[in-house]
């Protein structure tokens, strides 16, 4: 352990406190000032996922060709990939380290720079399009509010707004981001619900109920790689952040339910309305602007309060990508303080959402393709991480980063975007997100054998 507290900037633990900015950085959390309980890690991911958006991925769900039955299966099994998020916040009570800086417990310092350099490209990825989504929504307002026409002028003003409320909040950090989730949670997923039905009366239902089954191989097993892959995989590196903070008396099982079913819960109902809705609108999956083209199904009444729902729930999803972002730039060497990094961030996401706003909007889809190879370097990592929490004894530096870079290999080779297709992404892995699962298994076996295989020849060396 001693090589984690090496990356810590020298900071004293101070209280944390709503509306106060967090001192700490990347240093653990004394026991002294561990609070909170499961209930408050629940609503952290409960509004962290309470996006609109997850409607798209239900309408993709169903594109391919799916009965009502097999989607839902789709959707468990997907989902259910969210315990993973439960599992990896474990190590953060234990040691009160966030996510990546417990990383190099088993990547070494110098290997987990790389890792968490990948960490933070991803965080503050994400961090853009949320930004960019969100203005599109305050643009939306302010013409359903003042009836004004989109201008490169509203787009930036709406931009300013959306960057002001995501990263002011990742600047305070940690208990104001934990305060506000469970408000954002209570209000806006009352209206959420409220929105979602006043959706239903557009379901085709004996379409939807009827639908013959499609294809297990190129349908079920692929809609399930696009669920995990656009949920918990992308949240995978900020799973400890929020949990460090917690007491240690709190038990390790009542973490892993808390971030898994205050994540599966609001993603669920979410693509479950857009599997329901993808029958009657097929062009759902592959819509521009998902904000603009839903509110045009829902009556005069439920219209600004489905704008407002959608720009504060893609926000709190933003901010934590904000507040992750910067504990991965402090692991990746960076000598600045927690606070400091958000002005990092606010440089980057702020210069591409203007980029994509302003010049060129169908550089989004490139840059998602971007993101999306990101990934591939994460499902390895992910396999890893899992292993590590299990392992008993030291780990071996050597055998994580070769297996890393054999499993981010072959998932690069085997992954297809929108501005790349690897040698091997032929057949079923051309429309799939089945590149992250090759890379997360030949990670597995190959670190899992190589640990195993070592132990085993220094307990002969020994006898």
């Amino acid at each position: 352990m001693g090589r984690l507290h090496t990356l810590s900037i020298r900071q004293t633990p101070d209280s944390d406190s709503p509306w106060k900015i967090e001192q700490n950085g990347i240093n653990p959390i004394e026991t002294s000032i561990r609070h909170g309980t499961p209930h408050n890690l629940f609503w952290v991911w409960f509004a962290g996922n309470l996006s609109f958006t997850y409607i798209v991925i239900g309408a993709v769900i169903w594109s391919y060709g799916l009965s009502l039955w097999q989607s839902l299966l789709v959707l468990g099994v997907g989902l259910a990939s969210f315990a993973v998020i439960g599992f990896l916040g474990v190590p953060g009570q234990l040691t009160g380290l966030p996510t990546m800086a417990y990383s190099a417990h088993y990547f070494g310092r110098r290997g987990n720079r790389i890792v968490a350099i990948v960490s933070w490209i991803n965080m503050v990825g994400w961090e853009t399009v949320v930004l960019i989504i969100a203005s599109y929504a305050i643009d939306t307002l302010f013409h359903l509010i003042f009836g004004v026409q989109s201008t490169p002028l509203w787009l930036v003003l709406s931009l300013s707004i959306a960057a002001l409320a995501e990263l002011s909040l990742a600047f305070l950090g940690h208990a104001t981001i934990e305060y506000l989730q469970k408000w954002i949670s209570y209000i806006f997923g009352f209206f959420t619900l409220l929105i979602l039905l006043a959706l239903l009366p557009h379901v085709s239902w004996h379409a939807v109920w009827f639908h013959i089954p499609g294809p297990w191989l190129t349908g079920v097993v692929p809609a399930i790689t696009v669920v995990i892959a656009v949920s918990a995989l992308s949240w995978v590196t900020t799973a400890a952040d929020y949990t460090r903070y917690l007491p240690l008396r709190v038990p390790g099982k009542h973490i892993v339910q808390a971030a898994t079913w205050g994540s599966i819960i609001p993603t669920a109902l979410l693509m479950l309305v857009g599997i329901l809705l993808a029958q009657s609108a097929p062009s759902l999956a592959s819509v521009a602007n998902p904000v603009e083209f839903l509110l045009g199904w829902l009556p005069a009444w439920a219209q600004i309060p489905y704008v407002v729902t959608t720009i504060v729930g893609i926000i709190a999803g933003g901010v934590l990508c904000a507040y992750s972002s910067g504990l991965s730039l402090l692991a990746a060497g960076v000598k600045i303080r927690r606070s400091r990094t958000i002005g990092v961030d606010a440089v980057v996401s702020l210069g591409v959402s203007l980029y994509i706003l302003l010049v060129s909007q169908g550089f989004l889809n490139n840059f998602e393709g971007f993101l999306s190879l990101i990934a591939a370097l994460l499902a390895p990592w992910v396999a890893i991480a899992l292993l590590n929490i299990r392992m008993v004894g030291s780990p071996s530096t050597k055998a994580a980063v070769l297996s890393w870079v054999v499993g981010a290999t072959l998932a690069i080779a085997t992954t297809s975007t929108a501005i790349f297709t690897g040698p091997l992404a032929l057949g079923i892995f051309s429309g799939s997100s089945l590149g992250y699962f090759v890379g997360f298994l030949v990670t597995l076996a190959i670190y899992y054998f190589w640990i195993h295989l070592t132990k085993s020849t220094e307990r002969v060396t020994t006898e």
